[in-house]
């Protein structure tokens, strides 16, 4: 089986033999989830017998139902046994039914999800989302000032919620979070016209280590970032000032997370963040999903889960589920105090939503809201449950709460165009909205490389997958705190 193969020849692949297909495929397995699938085949192959055997009884009672007629004997009693196994096939034949899916969910989970979508999805093009307009674009910018911020937090917060193109990550609030979470430098740059209004401002993180680089970015670990003013030229301005900085602190670049495009800048194209527009009612929003994706919803909720939203109640039990994923994908994890922090500091705008399986975490989320849109920073499953598409109730239930508390739009996170990740997203409606990742480079400098497809982070990821939990909760938070 390859990746770019036909998705029903994957299925008729998987299903011929589930447990070499996986020891062949998933170089990361583990012995739980290999006991897993054995399990869901014998169920699987069980079924399958049943229903060979009650076909060929259904046969068997249809020919002695034509000898009947021919001897003209009465055929009462052989059609009520030929309806009730009948019944009892097509009974059959939706357990075997719903036992694939089962087995191709648990492999499309793990393989980023390539199996759950029609090729109608990846194939069909899709219209991207526009961005804000600048709301002074016709008024001359006059005289503008630029310099760091010194002790104006309320001016600075009071133009994020004044200028709609702000995310909340412009909130001045981040810069403690950061300092006190992960020690970093930061440099907010703040731009004054001649009245000393603010017209402009642009948050910078500079993240420092022997193994990773020298380098400033706006905004590290979240999608959104970049200077944001008035007019393109206050933010030329304010990054004319940080590309300065740059040069005297001798960092090898500038990352600026934008959501626009800009002239004469070295640029990152292939990232998108993926935005569902939501209906007033969560009714409106199922009756827009496939059958398919109702279909996936409605399985996990066969094993009676439970579900929670909190937060700080549910700490404990998000950064366990997030732990064990993060290290099953090779990623080193954050500290729980990151996540205690955005809690404390943002305690109307963050939630924790817990799903519990047999008494036990097995699916967690870490939501930020902002303005008329919920976001999903951070969501885990673990992989023991992939087979349940436990993944699948938790966006569902997400949604649900978005919807609850009106806001008007959901923001399923970062995705690079084309992979399992942004497909994934497509199928619950979500649009793509372009991101552009400029840079400031030193002169002969190549865009950096920071992601796990880089060959050169290959051995470490392959190290961590195989490491104790509680080893990458020590060492994850050392190594991610460098990592934007």
């Amino acid at each position: 089986m390859t990746t770019q193969s036909n998705p029903n020849n994957q299925r008729k692949v998987i299903l011929k033999d589930p447990v070499a297909c996986y020891n062949r495929e998933i170089s990361d397995g583990n012995p739980q989830d290999l006991q897993a699938l054995k399990n869901l085949c014998e169920q699987y192959r069980s079924e399958q017998k049943q229903h060979k055997l009650l076909q060929e009884k259904t046969r068997q009672l249809s020919r002695q139902i034509g000898e009947a007629k021919k001897m003209g004997d009465s055929i009462d009693q052989l059609k009520k046994q030929t309806q009730e196994k009948s019944g009892q096939a097509k009974n059959i034949a939706k357990q075997i039914k719903t036992s694939e899916e089962n087995i191709l969910q648990y492999f499309s989970a793990v393989l980023n999800m390539k199996t759950q979508l029609d090729d109608s999805t990846i194939t069909t093009p899709v219209p991207e989302l526009s961005v804000h307009p600048y709301p002074n674009t016709d008024k001359s910018i006059g005289e503008i000032t630029v310099s760091l911020l010194s002790n104006e937090e309320p001016q600075w917060n009071q133009y994020v919620d004044k200028n709609p193109a702000c995310s909340i990550y412009h909130r001045y609030e981040w810069k403690q979070v950061i300092e006190d979470t992960f020690g970093h430098q930061t440099y907010y740059y703040i731009a004054r016209n001649t009245q000393n209004e603010v017209v402009g401002l642009l948050p910078l993180i500079r993240l420092k280590s022997v193994l990773f680089g020298d380098f400033l970015v706006s905004m590290p670990y979240f999608n959104y970032g970049g200077a944001i003013a008035d007019h393109s030229e206050i933010e030329q301005q304010l990054m004319t000032t940080a590309n300065t900085l740059a040069e005297k602190l001798q960092v090898q670049h500038i990352e600026y997370r934008d959501d626009i495009s800009r002239a004469n800048l070295p640029v990152q194209t292939n990232k998108v963040n993926m935005i569902l527009a939501l209906p007033s009612d969560e009714d409106g929003l199922w009756q827009g999903f496939t059958p398919k994706l109702r279909a996936q919803i409605k399985r996990p909720q066969r094993e009676n889960p439970e579900v929670f939203i909190g937060k700080d109640e549910l700490l404990d039990e998000f950064y366990n589920v997030f732990a064990h994923n993060m290290r099953d994908l090779g990623t080193p994890v954050y500290a729980r105090s990151f996540f205690k922090n955005i809690l404390t500091t943002f305690p109307l705008n963050s939630h924790i939503l817990v799903i519990r399986w047999q008494g036990q975490p097995v699916a967690a989320a870490f939501l930020i809201g902002h303005n008329d849109t919920l976001e999903i920073p951070w969501a885990s499953t673990l992989r023991k449950v992939n087979h349940l598409s436990m993944n699948m109730l938790m966006y569902w239930e997400v949604l649900r709460f978005a919807i609850k508390k009106n806001y008007k739009q959901f923001d399923f996170g970062r995705s690079t165009r084309g992979a399992g990740t942004y497909r994934f997203k497509l199928q619950w409606g979500a649009k793509p909205k372009p991101l552009y990742w400029h840079y400031w480079l030193p002169e002969k400098s190549e865009l950096p490389s920071l992601n796990p497809s880089n060959p050169k982070y290959a051995l470490m990821i392959y190290v961590w997958k195989r490491l104790p939990v509680f080893v990458t909760r020590w060492l994850g938070p050392l190594l991610v705190k460098n990592l934007p």
